[in-house]
C-alpha cells in the first residue's frame, strides 16, 4: 500500500513509471487496496469456513496445538469476534491471519465484512497517504529501513524458532491431550 501510494506521487512515479503524468490516483489505489484486502479476507474465511474445526484438530498438532488450547481460543474468539476481527485488522502480521478463526467459528458472514471493511480502511488509507507523502524520498527511505528490514526479519526467525523450542519443551513435559 505504501509502494502503491508513493506511486501517487509525480516526481516518484516519473522514476519509476517514467512519466510524472503517469502517477496513480490516491483514491483508486485506497479503493483498490480496500478491494483487495476484503476479497483475502473473504477467501481465507471461506478457507477456515470449509476446512473447520476438523482440519484444525487433524493437523493441528503440526502447529502445536493441543485441543483443549483450540477449545479456549474458539470459546473466546466466540465471545469477542468482531472485536478481534476489527483490531487484528489494524495489527501487522495478525491481519494477515484473523480471518481463518473467524471462518472456523462461522461468524456471520456480514458482521465479518463489516468489521473487516472498518478495519481495512484506515490500513489502506493510511498507508496510502503514508506513502504518497514520503514518495519523493523513497529511494532515501529504501535505504535506511532495508538494513532495519534484515534486522527485523532475522530477530522474527530467532524468536519463531524459540517459540517452537519451549512449545515443544511444554508439550513433551505435560503431554495434556484434550
Amino acid at each position: 500500500m505504501a509502494f502503491a501510494g508513493a506511486l501517487c506521487a509525480p516526481a516518484f512515479a516519473a522514476s519509476v513509471l517514467g512519466s510524472p503524468e503517469a502517477a496513480l490516483s490516491i483514491g483508486w489505489v485506497v479503493a483498490w487496496g480496500i478491494a483487495g484486502s476484503m476479497v483475502g479476507s473473504w477467501l481465507a474465511y471461506g478457507l477456515g469456513a470449509w476446512g473447520g474445526r476438523p482440519a484444525i484438530d487433524r493437523w493441528g498438532r503440526y502447529l502445536l496445538l493441543r485441543p483443549h488450547e483450540v477449545d479456549r481460543a474458539h470459546a473466546w474468539f466466540e465471545r469477542r469476534g468482531e472485536a478481534v476481527v476489527f483490531l487484528g485488522r489494524l495489527v501487522p502480521l495478525i491481519r494477515a491471519f484473523v480471518s481463518l478463526p473467524a471462518g472456523v467459528a462461522k461468524m456471520d458472514l456480514g458482521r465479518f465484512s463489516l468489521f473487516t471493511l472498518f478495519g481495512v480502511i484506515p490500513w489502506c488509507v493510511g498507508l496510502a497517504y503514508a506513502g504518497k507523502a514520503l514518495g519523493d524520498q523513497w529511494q532515501t527511505l529504501e535505504k535506511y529501513f532495508l538494513p532495519v528490514s534484515i534486522l527485523v526479519a532475522i530477530a522474527a526467525v530467532i524468536g519463531a524458532l524459540w517459540w517452537v523450542r519451549m512449545r515443544r519443551r511444554t508439550l513433551a513435559a505435560d503431554p495434556v491431550s484434550d
